[in-house]
């Protein structure tokens, strides 16, 4: 089975030295510990150690091949997104990830495609940076949930989505900061286990009672992890709309309806909910995805599929059809 795989993050081997004129305080490092590992450091404090296959083509390939799959679509750790720094140092790390990513393409390119990332705190910024993109090669945009707690639905961004769907490339959402995890007791990682899914889900629903698509027809959405929790909420969703009139007003088309309109990866982690997803939303609307390169759980996509009781057609289609469809769409535009 080929396998396309659409949700995988890399981080750079190095970090350039802070601009001139550039006062962010949190400009980020890496410094090496062995041949193997490096550590990322943000303000003189240790954020995460990485091992080198974040970076390196030539391991990054050899995984491929381990794992059987033909091509993985390269985007930024969302850690990296930067919408809290200042949007002058912002615009300058993104700039410079957009350059690694073509790299890392440009290194190999019947292996990778790439996602850029744009310094979306200043939307006019951003839309400028995307005019770089088609040079770079780059075939979308990975965002997170929300804009430093503003929901990626206001109209503010709108400028964005135009600018995007002139261009042809796709975006690529994913679940970030959570609020409310104070409330999330236990561990620390528990507003990544809880509260991303919950905060691509709003994202999700904002997206769609502002009606994005009415504006932006042609816009391509990507969603990670299966949408987070929305499907969840599909069958609630529906009965709000039908019964309430401000629900019709905000949006003529039922929710299930809008949501079969949207992409969403295979990163699930279990063949139960990816089969409901495939019957509530459609195998059409699926690219799978490993959430890659470290591996804690997450089936390898064929068995995923199969254990989720997908007919060979549709597995087809999520293992590599709509990702190639989606992927085309620059060279389309």
């Amino acid at each position: 089975m080929k396998v396309i795989d659409f949700h995988s993050h890399i981080v750079p081997s190095r970090y350039p030295d802070r601009p001139a004129g550039v006062a962010e305080v949190n400009w980020p490092s890496m410094e090496p510990i062995d041949d193997t590992h490096s550590k990322m450091v943000i303000a003189g404090r240790q954020f995460r150690v990485f091992e080198s296959f974040y970076w390196s083509v030539g391991e990054r390939i050899g995984r491929l091949d381990e794992e059987g799959i033909a091509v993985q679509v390269i985007s930024p750790l969302p850690e990296l997104l930067s919408y809290w720094l200042a949007a002058d140092a912002a615009e300058a790390i993104t700039d410079f990830m957009n350059e690694f990513v073509a790299g890392m393409v440009g290194a190999a390119p019947q292996r990778f495609a790439g996602m850029g990332s744009v310094a979306l705190q200043d939307p006019a910024r951003a839309v400028r940076q995307l005019e770089h993109f088609l040079g770079l090669g780059l075939r979308g945009v990975h965002i997170g949930s929300h804009i430093n707690g503003v929901s990626i639905a206001d109209p503010r961004f709108f400028p964005f989505y135009e600018a995007v769907e002139a261009l042809g490339l796709f975006v690529f959402v994913h679940g970030i900061k959570p609020g409310g995890a104070a409330l999330m007791l236990g561990p620390p990682l528990m507003p990544a286990v809880v509260g991303v899914p919950q905060e691509t889900a709003v994202a999700i629903s904002s997206l769609i009672m502002t009606d994005i698509l009415g504006r932006f027809p042609r816009l391509k959405l990507v969603f990670s992890h299966g949408g987070g929790t929305i499907a969840s909420v599909i069958d609630r969703f529906q009965a709000v709309w039908k019964e309430f009139e401000p629900m019709r007003k905000a949006l003529a088309m039922p929710p299930e309806d809008y949501l079969r309109r949207f992409y969403y990866d295979t990163v699930v982690f279990g063949p139960e909910y990816l089969s409901y997803l495939t019957k509530r939303l459609g195998a059409t609307q699926l690219v799978a995805g490993t959430d890659g390169p470290v591996d804690f759980g997450q089936p390898k996509v064929p068995i995923l599929l199969s254990a989720a009781g997908i007919g060979a057609r549709d597995q087809d289609l999520i293992a590599h059809g709509n990702a190639e469809s989606l992927l085309a769409g620059v060279a389309q535009a």
